[in-house]
């Protein structure tokens, strides 16, 4: 029955609001009309970057700048100039109190209508003010949302900024938003502050959103993120790129197809100073047995995830004198299990004590159109474009990747003898391990770093087939080749590049010292 009357009073609030009128609309002559109790205020006002005071003015009794119109107030007013829309903006604040009566919940309207207001740049807000105890949701119709960073502008000019309490003096900005995105709901407590941009020239006469009751979520906010193909979503930690609240817990909710999987990327981050608890992420991920997991954010993040999925952020009680700046950009890619997904290889690292490995992505060019992202997975669920993998492990890992020749492997390994005692005709036999050859992607360097004393020792590289060193008359075709340089440190020395298929049998060099 509540919900009822609250609709009843949606809905004669925005007959009553339609007293904001113009009176020509070919003219430049406009009333506006706020009735009493409508809790509205509107003000116009010179825009960003000011022009002369003289260019053009308002005029209302004379010349006014800026012109503020209250509840309860009926004002006219025109231009003295064509192309007000160069020199002014207009600001549509409501003010909707949930602390002394009832909030009026359900679709949020525009009022005044964008059709009897001056062609101006236009700026609803809405500012909401609930008890700390009431759980307050924005949901948005299609087109959602797309997030972006603050002080970014829209492709079609129209931009939702969202802030919520976090206590009756305080606001924190949960984000800036754009259209055609995957945010399709925002909760947050002790009420919102919600602003609509409106360019001039954009003919939109709705809100595009409601505003629904909802029990407390004991947190900042949640956004929920809707996925229904393939695609990515940015998100950004409240108040970025400034510090993320003290000691305050955010949480994303993501819906994804039950055919698709999910990655989880941080793209930036940094991290405060704590006194009192740790800064970290939480997963719920359907399936798993230790939820909530909880990651570092340094940590690799979750990957190859199927079915919907919370991610939290909680900050901690920071240093006084040094607080630091705890923020965080991501990225979730929604995509098809690629053919590779359910292979897994081994890569027994466990008897190597120097050597290190390597997939990454080889470079391409940009696009614009959506590509599936290319990752390797370590243990089926720490998904990356960059998997380093150390020595002295045994590592099992798979891909998440439609097309395996856009990753490669890079390899380095150390063979150290520095006891020249020892060293005189040692042999060190240099091979590729096979458990690089019989991975599915492309190796694009192997090198061999090899240490020995200064001064007293040689080095002889004696290749199992003879070869020939690339020249520029004589170019090497062969699917590999063999770049000697120096490794020491300060010495940039470049021997060559050989290949198979020459007369060159041994490749010798003397150690110096620097």
């Amino acid at each position: 029955m509540a919900g009822l009357n609250c609709g009843v009073m949606v809905a004669l609030l925005g007959v009553l609001l339609l007293g904001a009128a113009r009176l020509a609309r070919g003219g430049e002559t406009y009333e506006i009309a706020l009735p009493h109790g409508s809790n509205i205020t509107v003000l116009i006002k010179p825009g960003v970057p000011t022009l002369p005071a003289n260019v053009c003015h308002i005029i209302s009794k004379g010349w006014v700048t800026p012109l503020s119109i209250k509840a309860g107030e009926t004002v006219v007013f025109s231009f003295s100039c064509q192309d007000p829309q160069n020199h002014f903006v207009i600001e549509i604040q409501k003010n909707i109190d949930c602390m002394s009566g009832p909030c009026p919940f359900g679709e949020v309207h525009l009022q005044p209508s964008t059709s009897v207001l001056p062609t101006l740049n236009r700026t609803f807000i809405w500012d909401v003010k609930a008890n700390k105890n009431i759980g307050l949701e924005l949901q948005f119709s299609l087109p959602r949302l797309r997030q972006i960073r603050w002080g970014e502008s829209c492709p079609d000019g129209v931009t939702h900024s969202i802030s919520s309490r976090v206590d009756t003096t305080t606001m924190v900005r949960i984000g800036t938003f754009c259209s055609n995105g995957t945010v399709s709901r925002i909760k947050m407590q002790e009420g919102v502050k919600m602003a609509l941009d409106l360019p001039w020239f954009h003919n939109r006469n709705v809100s595009g959103f409601s505003i629904t009751n909802r029990s407390s979520i004991k947190r900042l906010c949640i956004i929920e993120s809707v996925f229904e193909d393939e695609g990515s979503a940015t998100l950004m930690s409240a108040n970025y790129p400034d510090g993320f609240p003290e000691d305050e817990l955010m949480t994303w909710q993501f819906i994804i197809p039950a055919h698709l999987r999910a990655i989880v990327s941080f793209l930036q981050f940094s991290v405060s100073n704590c006194v009192k608890k740790e800064e970290r992420v939480e997963y719920c991920i359907p399936g798993s047995t230790t939820n909530p997991e909880v990651f570092k954010l340094k940590d690799e993040q979750p990957g190859n995830i199927a079915g919907n999925f919370n991610l939290s952020l909680q900050g901690c009680d920071q240093d006084a004198q040094n607080p630091g700046i705890l923020r965080l950009q991501f990225q979730v890619l929604v995509q098809h299990p690629q053919n590779e997904s359910n292979k897994t290889y081994v890569v027994d690292l466990s008897n190597e004590r120097a050597m290190s490995l390597t997939i990454e992505q080889r470079p391409s060019k940009l696009s614009r159109k959506f590509v599936p992202g290319c990752f390797v997975c370590l243990d089926s669920r720490t998904c990356s474009t960059n998997l380093t993998l150390t020595a002295g492990f045994k590592h099992k890992i798979s891909f998440l990747c439609d097309d395996l020749t856009r990753l490669w492997i890079n390899a380095e390994k150390t063979i150290s003898c520095l006891d020249h005692r020892y060293c005189h005709r040692k042999s060190y036999s240099l091979q590729v391990p096979w458990y690089i050859l019989q991975l599915p992607v492309q190796l694009h360097d192997f090198s061999w770093k090899l240490l020995v004393p200064k001064d007293s020792i040689s080095l002889a590289l004696v290749p199992a087939q003879k070869l020939q060193q690339h020249t520029h008359k004589r170019v090497c075709n062969t699917s590999f080749s063999y770049l000697v340089a120096s490794a020491v440190p300060g010495q940039d020395l470049y021997f060559g590049s050989f290949c198979s298929g020459g007369s060159i049998e041994q490749i010798q060099r003397k150690v110096f010292s620097q």
